[in-house]
């Protein structure tokens, strides 16, 4: 995913301005939760799609039984998966339990995920010119 979410680069005066497609934090943090919240129980993979003009995760099962979207956004940790998220602490992927959202909001806001009894999306949208985005300074 790393090879895909490219650096765009716009020379002005006196500095160089880079910027990813997307925040690594977050896409980095929406990659470990699609793997360890998704429901493997029923034989689906989780999904990583690339589009042009967008990146979507897609975790399946919805949300755990017992949470609610409020439970959710504020970052309540109620890991599906409770081995393969030890394992992502052993191996260092993960910090804390239930900060990966926090650093998802920090950068993104709520209209980003679908949230469906079957299944949970995220998707970063790639601005068609994202130089533009990027203000002057001098």
């Amino acid at each position: 995913m790393a090879a895909e979410n490219v650096t765009m680069t716009k020379i002005t005066y006196p500095r160089r301005i880079e910027r990813k497609l997307v925040e690594p934090e977050p896409l980095r943090e929406a990659l470990i939760n699609m793997g360890v919240h998704n429901d493997y129980t029923k034989g689906y993979t989780p999904v990583a799609e690339i589009f042009s003009d967008r990146i979507e995760l897609t975790s399946y099962g919805g949300m755990v039984s017992g949470q609610s979207e409020e439970d959710f956004f504020s970052g309540a940790s109620m890991p599906r998966n409770r081995e393969l998220m030890r394992i992502f602490k052993d191996l260092d992927l993960v910090e804390q339990l239930g900060s990966g959202m926090n650093r998802i909001l920090r950068s993104y806001d709520r209209s980003i995920f679908r949230i469906s009894e079957h299944f949970i999306r995220v998707a970063f949208l790639l601005p068609n010119h994202q130089m533009r985005m990027i203000p002057e300074t001098g």
